[in-house]
């Protein structure tokens, strides 16, 4: 099982961002069998959780890719809201 960071835009997303990432806490996804789970998996099952067709500016991203986009100041920390996820 790996650990999966989702990122909402704090502004303009269709959702209500605090309240989808406390929801999406911990959540556990079952995806795949014998495949292991991307990124973009992960993507689809929150975008059904919430029934949205559209990222909307949601993204997913393995941890260590997290970890290197967070690292190399790839984006503001203060336009968006985090949470995690397994798949």
């Amino acid at each position: 099982m790996k650990t999966f960071v989702v990122l909402i835009p704090a502004e303009g997303s269709l959702v209500e961002p605090r309240n989808v990432c406390e929801f999406l806490e911990g959540t556990k996804y079952d995806i795949g069998g014998s495949v292991q789970a991307t990124s973009t998996d992960v993507l689809k099952e929150v975008l059904s959780e919430f029934d949205l067709n559209d990222s909307d500016g949601i993204g997913v991203h393995s941890l260590p890719t997290f970890m290197d986009m967070l690292n190399n100041d790839e984006f503001d920390l203060n336009d968006y809201y985090f949470s995690y996820v397994y798949a």
